[in-house]
């Protein structure tokens, strides 16, 4: 039987909230964007962006368009009941490559929310800082998933 985090999941809401002040923010907008696919063979990648990022034109603009994203893949291993960790062999912040990322995580029909352990992360303008980040996802296709404009499947 697949385990039901198999599959592809859409970005549905991304939040953090900052371990030393409580602060809470959304880093990629109201609308992020986001694909996370986990293979019955062990693998995973994911990528998120910002929603209403624009192409960059300028060197300045690729910068930032480079600070505003997330992304990695690597092996992952389930740990019961509520726990995933990835092996981190490619990701676009360098100290993760070669670490394990360890998440907690609760799948209810469709949908999924992560939630990860307090991790470093950069921030655009500022010292990078230790934040508990909060992702929620829907299964690619179904119903909970909200992002279906630009999806592969539309046209065909």
């Amino acid at each position: 039987m697949t385990h039901p985090i198999v599959g592809t999941w859409m970005l549905q809401a991304f939040h953090t909230e900052d371990v030393a002040t409580g602060e809470r923010s959304e880093p990629f907008g109201a609308a992020p964007r986001g694909t996370m696919m986990f293979q019955a063979e062990g693998r995973m990648a994911a990528l998120m962006t910002p929603g209403d990022r624009l192409a960059p034109t300028t060197e300045a603009e690729r910068a930032v368009a480079f600070q505003t994203m997330v992304a990695c893949a690597g092996a992952y291993r389930l740990e019961p009941p509520d726990r995933f960790v990835i092996a981190v062999d490619v990701a676009w912040f360098e100290p993760w490559i070669g670490s394990e990322q360890s998440r907690t995580y609760t799948i209810v029909g469709d949908r999924m929310e992560i939630t990860s352990a307090p991790t470093r992360l950069p921030r655009q303008g500022a010292d990078d800082a230790t934040v508990i980040a909060t992702l929620v996802w829907a299964r690619q296709g179904s119903a909970a998933d909200s992002s279906v404009s630009g999806s592969a499947s539309e046209g065909s």
